[in-house]
C-alpha cells in the first residue's frame, strides 16, 4: 500500500473548522511613552526594581535569588546574558510518544486506542510547557510570543504530535533568523492543515495562507506611512507559488508533490518569474524588507515594552533588524539593554495575560515543579479566563491588552489564584520560604518588613500609589509594646500593609520563626492578588 497522505475520512470529524478571524475592535490605546530615551545602552547599573522589571518582561517571575544576581549588573551585560542563556538552553526532555505514529493499517480497536491517547498526550504536552515556562525565562517567553504571532489551533488539526512539532519549531527558532523562521512555519504540518496549505494545488490555489503570510505573519496591511503593503493580485499570485504541499498522516511529515505544484510564471510584487515556495519568500523579503522589519519590530516592542509602539523606537529597531538580515537576537539584546526599556512609564504598564499571571505566581513562589494535577488545574484556570494554550481563538491570535480583563475574567482570575493559595502545599507554593528569602527572620522589624517586601515582590507599581483598605489601628497592647519609631515615622503604606498583614495578631507576637504562620502569609498574598495592581507587569 502506498503512502497515506490524507487523514482517513471517518476521522476528519475530530478536527473542528478553522477559527475564522473576526474583526477586532480598535481600542483606544494610550499615547506612546512620553520620553526621549532611545536605544542607547543604559549606563547605570540595574537597581532592584529594574532587575525585577527585566526578569518579569523576559520571563514569568523574578525570584529573589535570581533577581539578586542581576542587581548591580550593567544592562547590556544583563541583556546579553539573558539572550545567550536562551540560545544555549537545552530543549525539554523528549516525550515518550513523540514518534508514536497512527496505526492506520491496524485494527479498528488499535486505531481507536490511538485516537483516545491524544487527550492525555495533549494534557501532558501543555502541562509540561507550563512547567517549562516556570523556569524557562526568555526562550519560553518568546515561544509564547511566537505562538501568538504564528497562530494555529490544535483543535483544528487534533493530533498531539502535530502540536509538539509546532511548539518545537517555535522554541527552536525563537531567537534565530526571522526569514528562515517564516519559511519553516509555512511548511510545518500544523500550519499546512490549519490554513489549508495542504489543499492548495495548481488547479485550485488556496489563498488562506498567502493572505495571512502577508497580513499577519510578515508585513501587515499597511506600512508606517499608511500605504498598502500588497494587493489582492499579490495574494492570488503568491497562493500559486505556495501550491503543492501535502501532509502525510502516516508520520505527520510534510511533502511537496510535483504534480500538484504550479510551475507557471507568476507576477509577485511587480516581479515576474516561475516562483516556487522558496523563491517567493526571497521576493517577499527583498521587495518588502523595510515593511517587514517595521512590522515585526513593532510587535516585539508591544510585547516587551508598551502596548502603543513608539514610532522612533520602531524605526530604530527595524534598522537593526535589516542590518542583521533579520536576526532576532540582536534586536532583543539592543532593546533589553536600552534606556527606553527601563523608562519608568513602561514599568508595571502591561496587563498580564492569564499565562503571565498564573505561571508567574508559580515562578515567583513555587519551591518545585507542581504535580500534574496542579498543573492541569492551572491550565484549566487559564482556559477559563481566556487563554487556551495551543488554541488561540483564531489566526490573529489573542487580542490581548484590555481584552484580558472583564467582570467575568477578573472573577476567574481571583478564584484561580485563591484556589492555588488555599492548596499551596499541592501547588508547591512555599510562601513562608519566599518571605524568608526576602527578609531576615532575625530582624526585629520583620512583622513590618515582610508585608512590604512581599508586596514589592508581587506588585510592579510603587507601593505608595496603592489604595489600601487597612484597619484603623494595630492589634495588641501598644502601651507596653509601642509601634517602633521607624514605622511610626515611616511611609503610610508601610503601616497600612502591616495592619492588613497582621490582622488581629499583635506585631510583637509575630515572627518568621513561629510555627503556624503559613496561613496568615498565604491570606495576605491572597489580598495582594485581589488588588488591581497584581494584574499588571
Amino acid at each position: 500500500m502506498g503512502p497515506i497522505y490524507e487523514l482517513p475520512a471517518r476521522y476528519r470529524r475530530l478536527c473542528k473548522r478553522r477559527g475564522q478571524r473576526t474583526p477586532q475592535k480598535k481600542e483606544d490605546l494610550p499615547p506612546p511613552l512620553a520620553t526621549t530615551a532611545g536605544l542607547a545602552a543604559r549606563t547605570s547599573v540595574l537597581t532592584r526594581t529594574e532587575a525585577a522589571h527585566l526578569l518579569r518582561r523576559t520571563g514569568f517571575g523574578a525570584r529573589p535569588a535570581l533577581r539578586a544576581t542581576f542587581v548591580g549588573m550593567r544592562p547590556d551585560d544583563a541583556a546579553q546574558r539573558l539572550v545567550q542563556e536562551a540560545i544555549d538552553q537545552p530543549p525539554p526532555d523528549p516525550l515518550a510518544w513523540a514518534e508514536d505514529y497512527p496505526p492506520w493499517n491496524g485494527t479498528e480497536a488499535e486505531r481507536q486506542q490511538y485516537i483516545d491517547k491524544q487527550f492525555p498526550w495533549f494534557r501532558e504536552l501543555v502541562t509540561g510547557w507550563i512547567g517549562t515556562m516556570m523556569r524557562g525565562g526568555l526562550r519560553e517567553k518568546l515561544t509564547l510570543f511566537w505562538h501568538d504571532h504564528f497562530a494555529t489551533e490544535r483543535d483544528n488539526y487534533f493530533f498531539t504530535i502535530l502540536a509538539l512539532q509546532y511548539l518545537t519549531l517555535l522554541r527552536e527558532h525563537a531567537l534565530g533568523n526571522f526569514k528562515e523562521f517564516v519559511v519553516k512555519v509555512g511548511i510545518n504540518p500544523a500550519m499546512l492543515i490549519y490554513l489549508d496549505g495542504r489543499l492548495s494545488t495548481r488547479q485550485e490555489p488556496n489563498e488562506n495562507y498567502a493572505r495571512e503570510l502577508l497580513e499577519l505573519f510578515t508585513m501587515g496591511q499597511y506600512d508606517s506611512s499608511g500605504q498598502p503593503n500588497y494587493t489582492q493580485h499579490d495574494i492570488v499570485e503568491l497562493s500559486r507559488c505556495l501550491t503543492g504541499y501535502r501532509v502525510d498522516y502516516t508520520d505527520f511529515s510534510a511533502h511537496r508533490v510535483w504534480g500538484r505544484q504550479d510551475h507557471g510564471e507568476k507576477e509577485l510584487f511587480g516581479r515576474t518569474g516561475r516562483f516556487d515556495y522558496g523563491s517567493a519568500h526571497e521576493v517577499i523579503f527583498e521587495e518588502r524588507q523595510r515593511q517587514i522589519a517595521e512590522y515585526v519590530a513593532a510587535k516585539i516592542y508591544t510585547e516587551f515594552v508598551y502596548i502603543t509602539p513608539h514610532p522612533d523606537m520602531v524605526q530604530a529597531l527595524a534598522d537593526i533588524f535589516e542590518d542583521s538580515s533579520f536576526e532576532i537576537a540582536p534586536v532583543m539584546e539592543t532593546l533589553l539593554a536600552s534606556d527606553h526599556f527601563y523608562e519608568a512609564g513602561g514599568i508595571g504598564a502591561q496587563i498580564k495575560s492569564p499565562t503571565a499571571m498564573f505561571v508567574g505566581l508559580l515562578a515567583d513562589a513555587a519551591s518545585d515543579l507542581p504535580a500534574q494535577g496542579a498543573l492541569r488545574r492551572i491550565w484549566r484556570d487559564m482556559d477559563g479566563v481566556g487563554q487556551r494554550l495551543l488554541n488561540p481563538p483564531n489566526v490573529a491570535g489573542w487580542p490581548g491588552y484590555r481584552s484580558w480583563m472583564s467582570s467575568s475574567t477578573l472573577l476567574g482570575r481571583w478564584e484561580g489564584v485563591d484556589y492555588a493559595l488555599a492548596n499551596y502545599f499541592v501547588f508547591k507554593l512555599n510562601i513562608v520560604g519566599l518571605a524568608r528569602d526576602l527578609v531576615d527572620p532575625a530582624d526585629e522589624l520583620a512583622a513590618f518588613k515582610v508585608p512590604v517586601e512581599l508586596a514589592e515582590h508581587l506588585l510592579t507599581v510603587p507601593l505608595d500609589t496603592l489604595v489600601l483598605d487597612a484597619p484603623a489601628e494595630f492589634a495588641g497592647d501598644l502601651q507596653t509594646y509601642p509601634i517602633p519609631d521607624a514605622i511610626v515615622n515611616g511611609p503610610q503604606h508601610v503601616r497600612d500593609l502591616a495592619k492588613i498583614f497582621l490582622a488581629d495578631r499583635p506585631w510583637y507576637e509575630w515572627s518568621l520563626e513561629r510555627q503556624g504562620i503559613a496561613w496568615g502569609i498565604v491570606k495576605y498574598v491572597g489580598y495582594l492578588a485581589h488588588l488591581p495592581e497584581f494584574h499588571l507587569a
